[in-house]
């Protein structure tokens, strides 16, 4: 009899073990969390070390705005908001409350609003020592489909879909009703989406 092989050659499991970064900064977070992760074991450490791993697609940027959102009711504004990823200014918000935030990055409008309003930016290192099992930590991540590529996934002629149809770059002239003569866009080429 032969042996029946279920998978077929296909590696198994698609996620991450190690970065593929090459800053020294990151890696060094890696293995911090790492070691937190194996020694002070909770949910908090995991989560952040899986996090520091993913790629920078996986690590979307954060306003103040949604931090503010997140961090507004009572039992969670003495908490310290952590953010894998990047922290940047929401320019529509007039006034930010007092907010310990914890990030890989800061933009330099963001690190200023939120240190003149009185509250502190913190790196991973410095919180692996206040905080070593995430007590009083609120992991917060930003949406992964707000990408420009999302707007384009799906099929544009299709009844129902949103997706916008691919006709280059935004300095190119590729616009108009020329360009636009695919199945979908308009009645005399089978069909018009209305959506």
């Amino acid at each position: 009899m032969g042996q029946d092989k279920l998978k077929h050659g296909k590696r198994g499991g698609g996620r991450r073990t190690h970065t593929k970064s090459e800053n020294p900064y990151l890696r060094v977070l890696i293995r911090i969390y790492k070691f937190l992760q194996r020694r002070a074991a909770c949910p908090f450490n995991r989560a952040v070390a899986s996090r520091l791993i993913k790629s920078r697609m996986y690590r979307p940027p954060v306003s103040t705005g949604k931090i503010v959102r997140c961090m507004h009711m009572p039992q969670n504004r003495s908490k310290i908001a952590v953010v894998v990823g990047d922290v940047t200014c929401d320019t529509f918000r007039m006034f930010l409350p007092k907010l310990n935030v914890c990030a890989l990055r800061f933009t330099k409008l963001a690190r200023r609003r939120i240190e003149k309003s009185g509250g502190k930016c913190l790196t991973f290192d410095q919180l692996a020592m206040i905080a070593p099992k995430g007590t009083d930590c609120m992991l917060i991540r930003g949406c992964f489909t707000r990408r420009v590529v999302n707007k384009r996934f799906g099929a544009p002629g299709s009844p129902g879909s949103h997706a916008q149809p691919k006709l280059g770059g935004h300095k190119s002239n590729l616009r108009g009703r020329g360009f636009e003569k695919a199945r979908g866009r308009r009645n005399s080429r089978g069909y018009k989406v209305h959506s």
